[in-house]
Parts: C-alpha cells; structure tokens; sequence
C-alpha cells in the first residue's frame, strides 16, 4: 500500500518537526513493499464478522470485563481477519478502512486490523489515554529484512506499555519486542514521535491525511 501524507500547513506549531513528517512520508510509501502482513492466515477461523464482534462487545460489558481482559480478547478478535493487500481488497495502493468496512470485506492488512482494535476498544471503554496507533518497522531476522508495520499499543496506568500485533498472537511489552521498531504514534487527536517514557507531540493527527478521511467515514 501506498500511504501519502499532505502537510497543508507548514507555519502550524509543529513545524519543528516537519523533518520528521518528511521522512514518514517516505516511510509509509513503503508500505506496499510485499510485507509480513500479506502473509496468509486463513488458518484462524471462522472469519471475524460484525455480528460475532457486536456479540462479543456484549458478552464483555455484560459481564463487567477488566480493561486488560477487553484488550486481550478484541486483540485475538481481529487477529483472526485474513490478511490481504489493499490492491486486492480496495482496487488501490492504499487504503486505510474503517472498522465497519474491514469486517464487510472480511479481510485486511496491519493498519485496518490496528485501527479496528483501537475504535473497537474506545467503544468498549478503554480510554484513549491508554491506546495509541503506532507505525514503525518490524525486522524479519529470518530473511534480514525490515518492513514497514502498524500496530495498536495499550498503555495501563499501572505497567509498561504493551503491543498488539496482528502479526504476533502475544500481548508483549514494547521492550520486549527486538523486531519491532517504533516511529510515531497517534490517535484520533494528536501525532507523536515515539518514546516510550517521554513521547514528543509533534501536532494534530488530521497531517495524515489517510488518517483524516477515515474518521470522515465513521
């Protein structure tokens, strides 16, 4: 996929880190460069569809669901959607769907599986202190490649920040993860640079402009 960023404001407060929003640029561009993601996993059914999600959303409120319980199990929820290019999917480069969209499609590749976790969560109320989207590159040691990829991060008030990854199956802290390499974060309001104790705010989310027409179709 082919993710394109217009920068419409240069003389905005995070102008400061426009070197930075440069190279994302170029970064993200490298999304449809043949990724892990592509990979099948058509293994893992029944597909994930909005009728088992919306059961499941009731089953976890109903029954009084821990923050840490919702995150475990809307993270193996949508690890079980077979994963798919968006040439395949949406007959373009790039593509980043809504939640509702990935569930009609019955597939989708790392961004629209993240994405889904992240509103899928906020719905469930996690708050949106506590969950980031993440974009960064994930190492294959196996082939010595590295690969652009999204993931959702979930940050407790108490313990370290963990990773939810459609490409690994185990909530596993961010330190813990040697092939996953983050960049930036960001979620409905706000674009930081990645650290994991002190995170630098580099402006308003809406610079992404993939981003910005997804929330326009919610």
């Amino acid at each position: 996929m082919h993710t394109f960023i217009k920068i419409n404001d240069l003389d905005a407060p995070w102008n400061r880190g426009l070197g930075f929003v440069q190279w994302l640029l170029v970064g993200l561009m490298l999304l449809f460069h043949n990724p892990l993601w592509a990979a099948s996993n058509t293994e893992t059914m029944p597909t994930p569809n909005k009728i088992l999600l919306q059961q499941l959303v009731t089953e976890l409120d109903q029954n009084g669901s821990s923050e840490q319980l919702k995150v475990e199990v809307i993270n193996d929820f949508f690890n079980q959607v077979p994963r798919a290019m968006d040439q395949e999917v949406w007959g373009q480069k790039d593509y980043w769907a809504t939640p509702d969209e990935l569930l009609k499609r019955h597939m989708g590749d790392c961004e629209d599986v993240a994405i889904a976790k992240y509103f899928t969560l906020r719905d469930l109320g996690v708050s949106d202190q506590h969950l980031r989207l993440a974009y960064g590159k994930i190492v294959d040691f196996q082939r010595g490649s590295i690969e652009p990829h999204m993931v959702l991060i979930y940050m407790p008030e108490q313990g370290r920040p963990v990773v939810l990854d459609s490409l690994n199956i185990n909530l596993i802290s961010i330190s813990e993860r040697q092939d996953l390499i983050l960049e930036y974060t960001f979620n409905i309001e706000s674009l930081w640079r990645w650290q994991e104790k002190s995170s630098i705010l580099l402006g308003k989310a809406d610079v992404l402009e993939p981003w910005r027409n997804l929330l326009k179709r919610l």
